[in-house]
């Protein structure tokens, strides 16, 4: 349905604002508003969410085109330079900023995708991401514009092996997959001789490499959503030895790359600097902010080419190898990738700060032991009394997407400052493993309720975890989700769907679906080799 309005948008010469349904309430009423939205499409399970929105609805599901209508498209009077579409991400004061891109951004994307990747009218490109995520500009118009096919799963496809199996089944031949999962595709196997040709991914830092048997290419992309989605983008080569992380490749057609120190000079191939970007990648700027846009979007003096004289400052540093090649090093201010979503932690701080019982905090990112970032909040209470953390995370839950919520709560007497009296957050004390008093628990069973909570305990890093602890409120997430579920086959010996989690999300619940299917006969009695140590038992 998103696919069908945001081309009617651009077939009419409007720009679309791409919105997510899953997101709160309050954050899509204020993105309508900061983006001065003239009219809604959405589809009749949503009409109602939006009543007080100053904007004219139309439910897709039921629209009917007015009388004498001959199903002619509209006049488009949009020019190369106006805006095709808003997306927005997470700002550091709290709110979100709307990126404005043009159509001549989105073409220069485009007609390099289709040289890059030989895209044709027999090409079938997989849909897996949200409207609200730049990514869906990639999934969409460099096919639609080629004639190619669109396919969106009929399910949800969180789960690598459902996920790798619609792939086939779909006769996908080039899918963008964010970085996470596709790490953990590479781990399936994948019989020869099936459709998919690319495999394109991005979001986090990859460092995994496609087996030397991986029947199809794996492209590893770069890009922020001031500069249209994608700057660069290399080939993934399966050299199984290689210790170095994989590139994120070099400059698309139509983009520059500029690696500079602090002073704005250019550093020497092999050192890390600053990246800028240049070209026609370079968005028009944030939406009603020109102070924001000011500060980043910037002037390139020194370049006499039209299409250089706009730069987008990344805060990312890299380095660029003598190959031509970059490599991503990290950010050099606080943002981060959450599963493939840029955050701006700053922003959960200012939401978490409205808290009555939060006096003082401040949003990190730490790395588990399985290469997760997830966030961590340290909170000041105002009276010595911490808020549970179901609690913050439910005041949270009002207006930021449940990616943004951290999933732990860490209480300090004050936070760390350094000497000029700047919040030091090298001083920040690690999350580590969560200890949670189990005095008033209930007591684990040796049984398969307990082996399951040791699975959870291990995957979350938890040093207790209840048998009516909720799975995703205890920082859990679908990736995670998909370690559960092959830990609980290797266990006992079972098919166990990923919905199960969804749909069960404690260790009680998960336990009675997989008793009931030891008692139906579909499964082994004892763990298999690998399991926790613990005796299972019937009940």
């Amino acid at each position: 349905m998103s696919v069908v309005g945001a081309l009617a948008t651009l077939k009419a010469g409007g720009a679309y604002v791409g919105l997510d349904p899953a997101y709160p309430d309050a954050r899509l009423l204020y993105m309508l508003r900061d983006a001065e939205a003239l009219v809604l499409l959405t589809q009749s399970s949503e009409v109602a969410r939006f009543a007080s929105a100053d904007v004219a609805v139309i439910d897709l599901d039921s629209f009917v085109p007015p009388p004498g209508d001959a199903g002619q498209p509209p006049d488009d009077f949009a020019t190369i330079d106006d805006v095709a579409y808003v997306i927005y991400t997470s700002g550091s004061t709290g709110e979100p900023k709307g990126v404005q891109v043009s159509h001549r951004n989105l073409l220069n994307l485009v007609n390099w995708h289709h040289g890059a990747f030989g895209v044709d009218e027999t090409d079938r490109a997989s849909v897996l991401a949200s409207p609200a995520f730049d990514a869906s500009v990639w999934e969409m118009w460099p096919y639609l514009t080629a004639g190619a096919s669109l396919h969106v799963p009929s399910v949800a496809t969180t789960e690598p092996r459902s996920l790798r199996d619609w792939l086939l089944d779909a006769g996908i031949t080039i899918a963008f997959v964010p970085t996470p999962m596709a790490e953990c595709l590479l781990d399936l196997s994948w019989p020869s001789g099936g459709a998919l040709r690319f495999m394109l991914t991005g979001g986090d830092v990859l460092h995994r490499r496609p087996s030397p048997n991986t029947p199809f290419a794996l492209v590893n992309n770069y890009g922020v959503t001031e500069a249209t989605v994608v700057s660069t983008s290399g080939l993934v080569s399966p050299n199984p030895g290689e210790r170095v992380a994989p590139s994120i490749g070099r400059a698309i057609a139509g983009v520059r790359l500029y690696v500079l120190d602090e002073h704005g000079r250019p550093v020497e191939p092999g050192e890390a600097g600053e990246l800028f970007i240049g070209g026609d990648g370079v968005a028009v700027g944030y939406l009603n902010r020109p102070t924001e846009s000011a500060t980043r979007f910037l002037v390139n003096s020194s370049s006499s080419e039209v299409d250089e004289t706009r730069l987008y400052r990344t805060g990312d540093l890299v380095r660029m190898g003598l190959d031509g090649e970059a490599h991503f090093l990290g950010r050099l201010d606080t943002q981060v990738q959450i599963r493939g979503q840029r955050v701006e932690p700053d922003e959960v701080a200012a939401v978490l700060s409205t808290h009555p019982k939060v006096q003082q905090c401040v949003v990190a990112a730490h790395e588990d032991g399985y290469g997760d970032t997830r966030l961590v909040a340290y909170v000041v209470t105002t009276n010595a009394v911490m808020p549970d953390h179901d609690v913050l995370q439910e005041h949270l839950a009002a207006w930021l997407p449940l990616y943004m919520i951290p999933a732990t709560f860490i209480e300090m007497d004050t936070l760390p400052v350094t000497a000029n009296g700047k919040l030091d957050r090298n001083a920040l004390p690690s999350p580590g493993r969560r200890f949670v008093d189990s005095g008033s628990r209930s007591v684990k069973s040796a049984s398969v309720e307990g082996v399951i909570i040791a699975i959870l305990e291990e995957l979350l890093e938890l040093e207790s975890v209840d048998r009516d602890d909720n799975f995703f409120e205890l920082g859990g997430h679908s990736l995670m989700g998909a370690q559960v579920i092959a830990r609980l086959e290797d266990c006992f010996d079972l098919e166990v769907d990923l919905l199960t989690i969804f749909d069960h999300p404690t260790a009680a619940g998960i336990a009675t679906v997989i008793e009931q299917d030891l008692e139906d006969g579909e499964g082994i009695e004892h763990p298999r080799s690998g399991a926790p140590d613990i005796p299972l038992v019937r009940r």
